[in-house]
């Protein structure tokens, strides 16, 4: 058995984190991984009978799931996932703003590997962001990205619950999933142009999250 995060939509605090055991299936391989989204959806689907469930990563049997992925969704033409590595700012003051054109895997290797220190900021179109509220500045690039692709985001309001099975909340922060269940309530509540005007404006968003 393992447990995973999934991102219900709650029209009243954006959204609620709700941890979920299912029946993990091992291994590494793609199709291993595609039978513990089931698995997983299967599980919240016994807690929340009449639920709409969207996997959003590029193990989704979904074809709209597969490409809001952050490696296959892009933002003015680049990966979102080369954008938020490109973003990084190192407490040396190394940045690597380059990676950005770099497909994502290899963007994402490349910081990792020569990114010294601790993460500082992200500095994007010559703005400095803090990092807090910790995932603001993945969830409004994301967001930002989503904006650009209604003929695949749209959708999103139809959904009550989103999952990354590849997201690990004992490791990361940032989830594809949990944006999605953002914008979705934005959708939902007619509430993106308020949200979305600025970066300030959607930090306000988590004063309602809480």
């Amino acid at each position: 058995m393992a447990t995973k995060m999934c991102f219900r939509v709650n029209e009243n605090k954006v959204f609620d984190e709700e941890i979920v055991t299912f029946t993990y299936v091992k291994g590494m391989a793609f199709s291993q991984k595609c039978k513990n989204v089931l698995s997983f959806h299967s599980s919240i689907q016994e807690q929340f009978p009449t639920s709409k469930l969207l996997e959003v990563s590029t193990k989704s049997y979904n074809r709209v799931g597969v490409a809001l992925s952050a490696f296959n969704l892009t933002l003015d033409g680049r990966s979102v996932e080369s954008i938020y590595h490109s973003s990084k700012v190192f407490e040396n003051g190394n940045s690597f703003e380059f990676v950005k054109d770099l497909p994502p895997l290899e963007a994402k290797k490349f910081v990792r590997e020569n990114g010294i220190g601790c993460l500082k900021s992200y500095m994007y179109n010559g703005t400095e962001i803090p990092l807090e509220p910790k995932t603001l500045f993945y969830d409004f690039i994301y967001i930002s990205a989503l904006m650009q692709h209604p003929e695949v985001s749209n959708c999103l309001s139809e959904y009550d619950i989103f999952t990354d099975i590849e997201f690990n909340e004992k490791k990361g922060i940032n989830c594809q999933a949990r944006a999605c269940a953002i914008y979705s309530y934005m959708l939902r509540t007619n509430s993106v142009d308020k949200y979305m005007s600025s970066m300030e404006d959607f930090k306000k968003i988590y004063d309602l999250a809480r």
